[in-house]
């Protein structure tokens, strides 16, 4: 076997192995995973020149590119990141699954990797029916990869027929996952359907090609060669947290395997003993090559993002009433009708002379994307404390991203985080990946819960919805990032009749329930009636003083009110029932008819827990003062199935009322989210939902605030849903809770909601690839070798130097990277220069007009890096956007210094 060959095509794969042409025609944006794709090709030509020119001439070469690639096999992958690929039992791969303050440990192969998103790289491809009559080529060229982890569904087109070399009939299919692309050619499937369009039908047979060859052809088993096309391999991409550790550790594993089992180096002469080292040596510097471009993109992906596309929704009664002629006349207002026409808020005759005059447009909700700059600021200006508006913010972002963008803003402020990820559900087609394996689904989970802990206040609790397929898991995964909390599963009957299965048929899901060890942190439920109760035990031996000694205490009454609570009596004091004082307090103690000696339900230490439901009870019969204890609420139950919980009728049904022909098949019940949020949450919490999907924990929260709550809900979601159904949701239902086929129930607006929130996207994981280049060899001055020269140099002279053992070896071969950190292999395009004038001591203003930033906000990407609150957005006298913080600080677009506020580098370089 040549090793040499099978391991630089083992890191090969690792690099290049997944391809991803690059378009420029047409609509086609440059993908961020392809660029990637470029630099990791650079990167890749570096580490073979360098290895290269360690490893040839060695005498024993064969065995050192045997000894690589037997290590590395197991790890490199196609995916790029290095991790527990191909394990089989004969190669003896350990790894840690236990430490000393456990019995017990959750091992998943992708523990250690930040899960970034999953996708089907679509190819170009010829398929063939059965008896070789006709072909069909797939052309994949336009095909753009899906960004972050949206799940674009595949598009297919038909083209035409043509003759291939062979004279055979081949149908031409165009592949894609954007909408808009190829617009003049007909869809091969019916629009959310797996039958073939008629158009496509009739075009297919009706071409002269086919007519003149005779074919026929049988519609099942060209869907047949569909379905064989749709099945090419799906690629999970991650990053490692620190790859360099765990290959060493691994690799160090392997070795003292290799040591102990190989018979062939028993003699342990020095000749073997210095290969081995020298082995070790070359190892580590792949291990290290491989380890500083995978922090590489760590950094990148850990990278605070930029907030962008920002914008207000109010309603019109937040408004002041002078701002309406500013309103009313901008260009922008046209299109701000025609919004509220098509979300069926006013009718076709919407007469704008009403607007102040009519009460039922008091509500209509005001978009500031449709207006122009001066009267956008207008309105924002027109607020003193713009934050303290908000009900709400909705963000378009991976949620991962947007966890780690907003933690400043809002670590330890959310009292309760209440999700609905995806289920892992193969046989449920939703409209985002669901269908992770278990490893990749725990990944994915363990980074984004791990940082949702970091929000939770005090006494913020985490409420996960989950079904069967990842129950057990997810109840793992909590407890150990959880640990310290406790832990309650409810079951919800969400689907009474029950789904379809060969043995049993589930008609629940669940929820888990994290939550701090404190007492009735969980609200109860309202009673319809008082439950009224003696609060002196009545029965039985555990009834008895003597069964508890710490509830044998009296209780004073004064003018049949409680007025507080005595200390324990002491064993051989033994009191009648009433004690009446000569200050006229009656001391009260849980003696029984009989004169026995009884029990409070309470000991006195947690007696002031429920002190407000107490009262004091005059009985006649007994002439005796005595205490009774009048639940209003009862704790809420571990299964819950009431009908209200049903996804169909209140899940489906409600969002197709609000958005018909939305793209939810599963939308949760209302009333799950809402009792969820009810229980776990105060009137004026704020609700973190980083699995937004279509948008019902904002939706329940709106509904609590309608009976006269406070709270305030932060989403995340991202995907084009989060404008076709997200923001319209939100903005009809505060405009009426009853809504019937997309209009008005009854023509009626009901419990109309005064509301504030806000809206925007973040800078994503793709679009900072996109904008990234390699920099290992940019040299800055004639004098400094690049690093392609270095290599070069190194390889001339033949030198075979110990990496390992080189303490010069960073600056030989990033001598290109003398600025910031040494071993820097990506930037931002164009960073290098601010960071030159930084380093020379220059105030330096960061540009936001740049092709790349124009989008962006930097006074939200502010508020979320520093995590200040913005109190006013204005023009100044210029005309050039401003910015005040709670905290005294005002900015100016054109006047961001980086040297005053040093943590904006972070988001262009790290």
């Amino acid at each position: 076997m040549d090793y040499k060959k099978a391991f630089y095509s083992k890191l090969e794969d690792c690099y290049l192995g997944v391809k991803i042409k690059d378009f420029h025609q047409g609509n086609t944006a440059k993908s961020g995973f392809s660029n990637l794709l470029k630099i990791k090709e650079q990167y890749f030509a570096h580490i073979k020149t360098y290895l290269d020119s360690q490893i040839e001439g060695e005498p024993q070469s064969h065995d050192i590119y045997n000894k690589l690639f037997t290590f590395f096999d197991s790890y490199l992958n196609e995916s790029g990141t290095p991790f527990f690929n191909d394990t089989p039992a004969y190669k003896n791969i350990y790894a840690k699954v236990y430490s000393n303050s456990k019995d017990t440990s959750l091992f998943y192969k992708t523990q250690n990797l930040y899960y970034v998103k999953s996708d089907t790289l679509y190819q170009s491809l010829t398929l063939s029916d059965e008896k070789q009559t006709y072909e069909v080529f797939f052309d994949a060229s336009e095909y753009k990869q899906n960004a972050d982890n949206n799940k674009n569904k595949i598009i297919f087109k038909f083209v035409n027929v043509e003759t291939n070399d062979e004279s055979k009939a081949q149908i031409l299919i165009k592949v894609s996952n954007q909408k808009d692309f190829f617009p003049e050619l007909n869809n091969v499937f019916k629009q959310n359907s797996n039958e073939f369009s008629e158009e496509f039908l009739k075009d297919l047979k009706q071409n002269p090609i086919i007519k003149d060859s005779k074919i026929k052809i049988n519609e099942e088993e060209l869907k047949k060669i569909f379905r064989s096309y749709k099945k090419q391999a799906e690629i999970d991409f991650f990053i490692h947290k620190n790859a360099t550790a765990f290959l060493k550790e691994q690799f160090d594993l392997w070795m003292f395997g290799y040591l102990y089992k190989e018979s062939a180096i028993q003699e342990w002469n020095p000749e073997i003993i210095a290969h081995l080292q020298r082995i070790k040596n070359i190892a580590y510097e792949v291990i290290k090559l491989i380890g500083d471009f995978e922090n590489e993109l760590k950094a990148v992906w850990l990278k605070p993002k930029f907030a962008k596309k920002v914008e207000y929704v109010f309603s019109l009664d937040k408004l002041n009433p002078n701002l309406m002629d500013s309103i009313t006349n901008d260009k922008g207002f046209k299109s701000q009708i025609k919004e509220w026409q098509e979300l069926n808020l006013v009718d076709e005759d919407f007469n704008k002379e009403d607007l102040l005059s009519n009460d039922k447009y008091r509500y209509l909700p005001l978009d500031t994307k449709h207006f122009t700059k001066e009267t956008k600021y207008k309105i924002l200006s027109s607020f003193e404390n713009l934050e303290s508006m908000l009900n709400g913010e909705l963000i378009k972002a991976d949620n991962f991203q947007a966890l780690n963008s907003l933690m400043p803003k809002y670590q330890g402020k959310v009292d309760l985080i209440y999700i609905d990820p995806p289920y892992n559900a193969p046989a449920s087609e939703i409209i985002y990946k669901n269908n992770f394996k278990d490893s990749t689904w725990l990944s994915m989970m363990e980074n984004r819960l791990r940082l949702g802990k970091e929000f939770l206040s005090q006494r913020g609790i985490l409420t996960c919805a989950i079904d069967e397929n990842e129950q057990e898991n997810l109840g793992l995964l909590l407890s150990n990032i959880f640990y310290e909390y406790e832990k309650t599963c409810v079951s919800v009957v969400h689907n009474p009749s029950g789904t379809q299965g060969d043995n049993f048929s589930y008609s629940n899901e669940f929820a888990y329930f994290m939550y701090p060890n404190i007492k009735n942190i969980i609200q109860g439920i309202a009673r319809d009636e008082k439950d009224v109760r003696n609060f002196r035990d009545v029965t039985g031996a555990e009834s008895l003083r003597t069964a508890a000694k710490n509830c044998f205490y009296p209780i004073y009454v004064k003018d049949s009110q409680i007025i507080g609570f005595g200390e324990v009596c002491k064993d051989d004091f033994h009191p009648t029932a009433n004690v009446i004082r000569d200050d006229g307090i009656v001391e009260v103690y849980p003696i029984d008819p009989q004169g026995i000696e009884r029990k409070w339900r309470f000991a006195k230490q947690t007696i002031e827990s429920i002190k407000n439901e107490l009262f004091a009870t005059f009985l006649k019969t007994r002439n005796v003062w005595d205490i009774k204890r009048g639940k209003d609420t009862f704790n809420p139950k571990t299964t819950w199935f009431d009908s209200k919980y049903s996804a169909n009728n209140y899940g489906v049904q409600i969002l197709n009322n609000i958005l018909p022909n939305n793209e939810f098949d599963y939308p949760k019940s209302i009333h799950t989210v809402k009792d969820s949020i009810y229980l776990a949450s105060k009137e004026d919490s704020v609700i973190l939902d980083f699995f937004g999907g279509s948008g019902t924990t904002a939706h329940a929260v709106l509904e609590l605030n309608r009976e006269g709550a406070n709270r305030k809900f932060v989403l995340v979601e991202q995907g084009e849903h989060f404008y076709n159904v997200i923001l319209p949701r939100i903005k009809k239902v505060a405009f009426s809770s009853e809504w019937k086929n997309g209009k008005l129930k009854d023509d009626k607006q009901v419990k109309p909601s005064s509301i504030t929130f806000r809206y925007y996207e973040l800078e994503s994981y793709e679009e900072a690839l996109a904008n990234c280049e390699y920099v290992l060899s940019f040299c800055h001055s004639k004098s400094s070798l690049c690093h392609t020269e270095a290599l070069a140099e190194v390889s001339q002279q033949g030198n075979k130097r110990d990496i390992s053992a080189s303490p010069q070896y960073d600056n030989e071969i990033y001598k290109g990277k003398d600025y910031a950190k040494a071993k820097a292999i990506l930037d931002y395009r164009k960073s290098r220069k601010l960071i030159d004038r930084l380093n020379k001591g220059e105030s330096v203003c960061l540009d936001m007009h740049t092709e790349y930033r124009q989008d962006f906000d930097i006074f939200h990407s502010m508020a979320n890096l520093m995590g200040w609150k913005i109190k006013r957005l204005f023009l100044d006298s210029k005309g050039i956007e401003s910015c005040e913080f709670d905290n005294g600080e005002i900015l100016n677009l054109d006047s961001l210094d980086l040297a005053k506020y040093p943590k904006l580098k972070n988001l262009i370089w790290w």
